[in-house]
């Protein structure tokens, strides 16, 4: 007889994978980004121009709504399994 696990508690775990990569992603590269733009990371055509520290910025606020709206999906589907009777 084959037992199931039970899905995770854990909204970070109960994200989607893909959403989450995006909103990492989106994050970090945004990070690095801000710092060239404001002169912080040396090195590249991109250090001390405003625009990419602008960009940058923008990149870092939309992967946190990616990451935000994929924890809230995840914790309602944490409820809505919660609220669910058990079979018996």
């Amino acid at each position: 007889m084959a037992t199931t696990t039970p899905p995770s508690r854990n909204p970070w775990l109960r994200m989607g994978a893909l959403p989450r990569a995006i909103g990492i992603v989106l994050v970090v590269v945004g990070g690095v980004w801000v710092l060239q733009g404001i002169g912080v990371a040396q090195g590249s055509v991109m250090s001390g121009n405003a625009i990419w520290a602008v960009i940058g910025g923008v990149l870092v606020i939309a992967g946190a709504v990616v990451l935000r709206r994929a924890l809230n999906a995840a914790k309602a589907a944490i409820e809505a399994d919660r609220e669910e009777p058990e079979p018996s």
